[in-house]
């Protein structure tokens, strides 16, 4: 790839907004920021556009330049869609990041999370993690911002040069929706999915205080993540495992206060324990340590905790929704999200079954193989290339 334009180096730029809370979003913009700064060590110059206190933090850390700016708003998201030639100029001239975009010359900017962004005088290249809104409208988490999202999906599919996808059926979904929408070859899809977050591989266990066996779920307390079936999974399994645990941790959302009073109603607090928001120390020890990791998400297409429990050694047990059974091919067991009695069946097997649980780690430390960083980036490289040899 040639990395010269004229005399001076390409300029690569991504706008970095996540906070550690946000989980899944906020570690797929830590891959990508990482992945970018060791590509600009021969290709490029990377700049960062940093919204918080995080960020900035990394910034000074790894040595990165930086522009501390405001959150982008979203109020002229409309009028971004309505207007396209009007809002460019806008956004280019008017906006604190279009002036710099145009003040520094950057040639590509990467959005790090499914977001909403501006119609710029730059490539644009952004991640798709999922069209939920549409598919799973039911919860609120979704519904309650159907036209924000709708209204950022259309401005993904006029304006972006190139979009990261999950999965084929990501891919597939995208275009079922927004398609009418896309120019002739842009923005062009490509599968980008998620891969073994550097962090499983590299940091150190830490010991937190949990029951020598438990069945573990990572997950921020949303509705869609449906905690309430996989407890009811735990209560009917109580009759017959006595010690039969469940560990949960992720940070508040809009369905915790329903879980822990079903856990009070139902005199469960003995075999559940909430742990809230742990860190990367702690997270490394509940994989390493649970007898399985049990994801009964309704949302997908994928999902990140799958990978990390196959990268720690840990059985996975998912949902049968959309590509998560493919995520996993055959190193895990799937089970109905709705039926809290396959849930326990699964969760059974692998409790009672020692040679089951060592053939499903065996299995997942094959499955995940060339799902990591190293074949991530190249993507990356792979993707930018295109958009310079298109100049």
């Amino acid at each position: 790839m040639s990395c010269r334009k004229s005399e001076n180096k390409r300029k690569i730029a991504i706008l970095l907004s996540s906070v550690p809370s946000a989980g899944g979003g906020h570690q797929y913009a830590m891959l990508l920021a990482e992945c970018l700064k060791e590509l600009s060590v021969q290709y490029f110059e990377l700049i960062i556009f940093c919204t918080n206190k995080f960020w900035r933090g990394w910034c000074r850390n790894n040595g990165v330049r930086y522009y501390m700016i405001g959150e982008i708003k979203a109020i002229h998201m409309e009028f971004n869609s309505k207007f396209p030639i009007l809002s460019h100029i806008y956004n280019s001239y008017k906006t604190e990041l279009g002036k710099i975009v145009r003040q520094e010359k950057i040639d590509v900017l990467f959005i790090s999370m499914q977001s909403y962004f501006p119609n710029l005088n730059t490539k644009i290249i952004a991640p798709v993690h999922d069209l939920m809104h549409r598919y799973e409208p039911e919860f609120s988490e979704v519904s309650e911002g159907y036209q924000f999202r709708e209204q950022m999906s259309k401005c993904q599919a006029r304006y972006a040069e190139c979009l990261l996808m999950d999965s084929q059926i990501g891919k597939k979904q995208f275009i079922e929706s927004y398609g009418k929408y896309m120019k002739k070859n842009r923005p062009y899809l490509v599968n980008l999915p998620f891969v073994v977050p550097p962090y499983i591989i590299e940091t150190t266990e830490e010991y937190i205080n949990v029951p020598e066996k438990y069945i573990f779920y990572p997950a921020q307390f949303w509705k869609h993540k449906n905690h309430i079936n996989l407890i009811k999974a735990i209560q009917l399994l109580t009759g017959n495992i006595r010690d039969i645990h469940l560990v949960l941790v992720g940070s508040e959302k809009n369905c915790l206060k329903e879980i822990k009073k079903y856990i009070v109603d139902n005199k469960l607090e003995n075999n559940i324990t909430i742990l809230g928001f742990v860190n990367n120390g702690n997270m490394v020890y509940l994989y390493k340590h649970a007898i399985a990791m049990v994801m009964p998400s309704y949302f997908g297409p994928t999902n990140i905790p799958p990978l990390e429990a196959m990268a720690a050694g840990c059985p996975v047990i998912v949902a049968n929704k959309y590509a998560m059974p493919e995520q996993v091919g055959d190193a895990g067991l799937v089970f109905d999200p709705d039926s809290p009695e396959e849930i326990a069946g699964c969760i059974k097997r692998v409790w009672i079954d020692d040679g089951l649980r060592k053939e499903m780690i065996e299995k997942g430390y094959q499955r995940i193989i060339g799902w990591d960083k190293k074949r991530f980036r190249h993507r990356i490289f792979k993707i930018i290339k295109r958009c310079f040899d298109k100049d």
